[in-house]
C-alpha cells in the first residue's frame, strides 16, 4: 500500500467498504489455505500434499466453466486429465 500511495496519492486507495471487505475475506482465505497446506505437510508425505494441492487448479477450471461460462476446450481438458493422472500416480 505505501507504493500505491507514493505512485497515485490518496486517490489510489479505494474508499468503498465493500472493496476492503472482499479484500480482507480473500486474504483470510489465502492465509487459511496456506496454513492448511503447511499443517498437511506435517501429517502426510510432502510429495503427496504437493500433488493434491495442485488439484486446486481443477476447482478453478470447474468454477470458470460452471459459474462464469468459460469454454472447456481440448487443452484445458487435457491439462485437467494430466493433473488427475499425476495425483493418481502418487497413489501407486
Amino acid at each position: 500500500m505505501p507504493v500505491i500511495l507514493r505512485l497515485r496519492g490518496p486517490g489510489g486507495v479505494p474508499r468503498v467498504g465493500r472493496v476492503w471487505g472482499i479484500g480482507l475475506v480473500a486474504g483470510a482465505c489465502s492465509f487459511a489455505a496456506y496454513a492448511f497446506v503447511v499443517w498437511a505437510m506435517t501429517q502426510a508425505p510432502i510429495a503427496l500434499v504437493a500433488a493434491v494441492r495442485e488439484t486446486s487448479i481443477l476447482v478453478a477450471v470447474l468454477i470458470g466453466w460452471l459459474a462464469f461460462g468459460k469454454g472447456l476446450d481440448r487443452q484445458k481438458l487435457a491439462a485437467a486429465l494430466l493433473i488427475v493422472a499425476g495425483v493418481g500416480l502418487t497413489r501407486i
